[in-house]
């Protein structure tokens, strides 16, 4: 006679108010659950990351300005102290070009008038002399012989002040006694632009 399978039914005889019913977490393992799950978390955990490094890197930079500009506060003074020396620099320089101009411009006219008055003839002599340009003078004068005055013109434009002499007008007139002519002219001359400065003319 063969030997029947043993079969175990569990019956719960208990009434429905207190039968205890199990409960499911199979869900929990569930990879539908799970990768979602995870990747939130690491989503929120670099998010904080981020957002802390954001905010130290905020806070470094702005001690950093705060620092920078006491700095610049504490430095003000030396600041103020050197703009003043540069602007004292600034005229003092101005000054010094200002007299530098002055000594060429004296030497210029010392050397100037000295060749117009050393070249004068015995019978001649000025009667005004006016710069009518930067580099150009005329002169006005007066001499008892004719021949004195081209004479005088050859001379300037062999001087080293001269650049040229060019003759404006001559007429005859009488002396201031009556008892003679004299020749009244008026002739032009131009200065030589590197007169009085170093390494021009002398």
């Amino acid at each position: 006679m063969a030997k029947g399978k043993n079969v175990c039914i569990e019956i719960n005889l208990l009434p429905a108010e207190f039968r205890q019913s199990k409960t499911d977490f199979t869900w929990i393992v569930d990879r539908r659950i799970i990768w979602p799950t995870v990747a939130l978390f690491v989503f929120i955990v670099a998010a904080f990351m981020l957002q802390t490094y954001v905010w130290e890197t905020q806070n470094s930079l702005e001690n950093e300005l705060t620092e920078t500009q006491a700095e610049v506060e504490k430095e003000k003074p030396l600041l103020n102290k050197i703009a003043d020396l540069d602007a004292k620099l600034n005229v003092i320089a101005q000054k010094t070009a200002a007299l530098k101009s002055i000594q060429v411009s004296k030497k210029r006219w010392v050397i100037l008038f000295e060749n117009i008055s050393s070249m004068l003839p015995p019978n001649m002599w000025l009667v005004s002399l006016n710069q009518v340009s930067p580099l150009e003078m005329e002169l006005q004068g007066m001499t008892y012989d004719f021949s004195e005055v081209a004479e005088y013109m050859v001379k300037l434009e062999k001087q080293v002040s001269i650049g040229s002499v060019t003759l404006v007008s001559i007429s005859t007139t009488k002396s201031q006694t009556g008892d003679a002519d004299v020749y009244s002219f008026t002739i032009r001359a131009t200065i030589k632009a590197d007169l009085g400065l170093e390494g021009g003319a002398k």
